[in-house]
């Protein structure tokens, strides 16, 4: 008898030991993210050491190129590894694709000349037009493009506001209440009619001091606008144009005393 209490014991604590053992949690382990992967669109770029266009240059990358993306920031740069080499630096986000696809674009205005140099100044290599392809290689901060020309595959600059995504004719909206079409590229020149906020525009061209040629597509005049009062997408609240600044009134000069008329004696 006492055997058999002694077993069905040995058999109780066995049971309570191994339920208490069920209580025990197990470690968690933490496992790293998994890495993300993207490639580089266009055929040359650049990384940098920081997150700017003034940046140093640390590597060279090509279209096809497989980075590991590590961190971003608010202003559209990623930092990235490149897996060829290891090099570490920054590259504008909107040059990394998930698949290896080439950024095209295509020329939106009727002509523009595709310069050795950002500036307008610069010698023209070439005479685009429009519905021309080219493919963005890099960028500037004060809106200018590298891209390379598929005609020729001349490689050069462009304004940023001569290309679009599509091959058809670019349209922009006027971004503030009131905006005036006039006969020629200058605040001086004849106001041709008022434009109203989101009146759709064709753009035709664009001139160096920052006026563009557009055609309103609700009258089909066409006429010159400032380029920096539209936006190519319609906007819900008008922006503030800046307010003309009036010259204080002169005051008038006081007028010279008349000498006295001398009295008869």
């Amino acid at each position: 008898m006492r055997s058999r209490h002694y077993l069905k014991a040995a058999l109780l604590i066995l049971l309570l030991m191994t339920m208490a053992g069920a209580c025990v949690v197990a470690p968690t382990t933490v496992y790293p993210p998994p890495a993300t992967y993207y490639y580089v669109s266009p055929s040359t770029t650049y990384l940098r050491d920081c997150p700017s266009y003034e940046c140093t240059i640390t590597a060279t990358v090509f279209s096809g190129d497989r980075v590991q993306f590590l961190d971003s920031n608010d202003y559209g740069w990623s930092r990235v590894t490149l897996l060829r080499t290891g090099a570490v630096g920054w590259i504008p986000s909107d040059l990394l694709s998930p698949s290896p696809i080439s950024v095209t674009y295509y020329v939106a205005t009727t002509t523009v000349y595709l310069r050795e140099c950002a500036s307008y100044n610069c010698r023209s290599l070439e005479l685009l037009t429009r519905g021309d392809r080219i493919e963005k290689l890099d960028q500037d901060n004060r809106g200018w493009w590298r891209v390379m020309s598929y005609r020729t595959r001349t490689q050069g600059w462009v304004p940023a506001s001569a290309v679009s995504l599509s091959p058809g004719p670019p349209y922009y909206y006027v971004a503030i209440s009131a905006l005036n079409l006039r006969a020629g590229p200058s605040t001086s020149s004849r106001i041709i009619m008022g434009l109203s906020l989101n009146d759709k525009l064709e753009m035709y061209d664009m001139t160096p001091s920052g006026w563009a040629k557009v055609r309103d597509l609700r009258t089909g005049i066409i006429g010159w606008v400032a380029y920096r009062y539209l936006e190519t997408f319609p906007v819900r609240y008008p922006r503030s144009a800046p307010r003309k600044h009036r010259a204080p009134a002169k005051e008038k000069e006081p007028a010279p005393a008349k000498p006295a008329t001398p009295k008869a004696m």
